[in-house]
């Protein structure tokens, strides 16, 4: 089975499949038999949205790329779906980046906030990470995350996140040129936006404690050891793995 087959057979899961464009782009030449595509009005509308709200994610000069991920990055967004963000921030700065953002969030309201009923059209903060972060897990799961990505700030950066994963290469044939980037890691910053930086760790955990948002705090431990804040549903993703092993494998 080749590489395209089994993108098709995960993005089935979702009621969606590969187009020839999308086969370009990734592997650098077309399949037998990849879809036309279908237009699902959504998706454009959402990612205009959040194009126009790009300022309210920029906070100091912390922020090295934001991207689209999830159903509005795969395609298969519904109207009343919020609009999942992947952000890459300096190294050292995450916990302070999800401060600031909070603070400013109290006045625009665009990005939604835990318990919130009505999430059409805000921005969802689902991944926040570092660039020492960058390094993903390799399943399909990823692999279609990563594929579609929709840069909005920075768009040549994500060369340089899929440099940082060599097992796209290796495992699922994509297209070298792909990788290709002049990017280089930033330099860290000072020792007292470090320390800052932990304070604030500190402080949102004890906060996320008594707001009784029932936090998962071994996951937000182990995950801020890699450079990573991770608000996606763990078990999503392990169920889409799992539909897509029993059914393909």
């Amino acid at each position: 089975m080749n590489t395209c087959d089994k993108l098709q057979n995960f993005r089935s899961l979702f009621g969606m499949g590969v187009t020839k464009e999308e086969s370009q782009y990734i592997w650098g030449k077309e399949y037998k038999g990849t879809s036309k595509g279908k237009k699902n009005i959504n998706v454009d509308k959402k990612v205009e949205i959040a194009k126009k709200n790009i300022p309210v994610l920029l906070v100091g000069n912390l922020v090295k790329f934001i991207g689209i991920s999830g159903s509005v990055g795969s395609g298969f967004a519904k109207e009343e779906d919020d609009i999942d963000i992947f952000v890459v921030t300096r190294n050292g700065t995450m916990w302070l980046y999800r401060a600031l953002v909070q603070i400013t969030n109290i006045f625009h309201r665009k990005i939604r906030i835990k318990g919130e009923k009505d999430v059409k059209d805000k921005l969802c903060l689902n991944l926040i990470t570092e660039e020492r972060g960058l390094r993903f897990d390799s399943d399909i799961f990823n692999f279609n995350e990563l594929m579609y990505l929709i840069p909005i700030y920075n768009k040549k950066y994500i060369n340089y996140i899929y440099s940082q994963n060599e097992w796209l290469l290796t495992e699922y044939e994509m297209s070298k040129e792909n990788m290709i980037t002049k990017f280089k890691p930033q330099s860290e910053v000072n020792m007292l936006i470090k320390i800052l930086n932990k304070f604030l760790y500190y402080l949102q955990l004890i906060y996320m404690k008594l707001a009784r948002h029932r936090p998962d705090l071994q996951r937000i431990k182990d995950n801020s050891k890699k450079g990573r804040i991770e608000f996606f549903p763990k078990k999503f993703r392990k169920r889409k793995i799992r539909d897509y092993m029993r059914k393909f494998a």
